[in-house]
């Protein structure tokens, strides 16, 4: 088995419901939930103000083993910054602060799995935003939006 399908089949293995010792979660949805709660809107505001700059380097990631990562950070992107304009009010709080951690969390280049680690450095990127995403979507078309 090479290196790169066993640090993958790791990342399966984690990102399954699981109890985590340090954090007391048992998923990476609830991770993510639970840190999105300590965000203050100082943070957020911070975190609106280096959009902008994401958004290039969002852009700018090319990586076959991860294909849709550049779009579901797109669609963050864009209902944070949505969210933040008023766009949608009836839209939970939670919702927002899940997702400004999710791209947060992705901007970071040494996180769980460094971004330079060929192969595998976005795996977690992947994992992070992927809930993040499913919940978007699911509220969209909740209100009739076109995605």
């Amino acid at each position: 088995m090479r290196s790169t399908d066993r640090s993958l089949e790791f990342l399966r293995r984690i990102s399954r419901r699981r109890r985590s010792a340090k954090y007391g979660v048992e998923s990476i949805s609830e991770y993510v939930e639970r840190r999105a709660e300590l965000l203050t809107p100082e943070q957020l505001d911070e975190l609106r103000a280096k959009l902008p700059l994401w958004n290039v380097r969002f852009a700018a990631i090319g990586v076959p083993q991860f294909p849709h990562l550049q779009q579901q950070l797109k669609l963050l992107a864009d209902f944070f910054e949505d969210t933040e304009d008023g766009a949608f009010p009836a839209w939970s709080d939670a919702s927002r602060k899940e997702t400004a951690f999710a791209l947060a969390y992705t901007a970071k280049e040494t996180d769980i799995i460094p971004d330079f680690i060929p192969e595998i450095g976005y795996a977690d990127d992947s994992i992070h935003t992927r809930p993040i995403e499913i919940l978007v979507k699911a509220q969209k078309k909740v209100v009739g939006m076109v995605l």
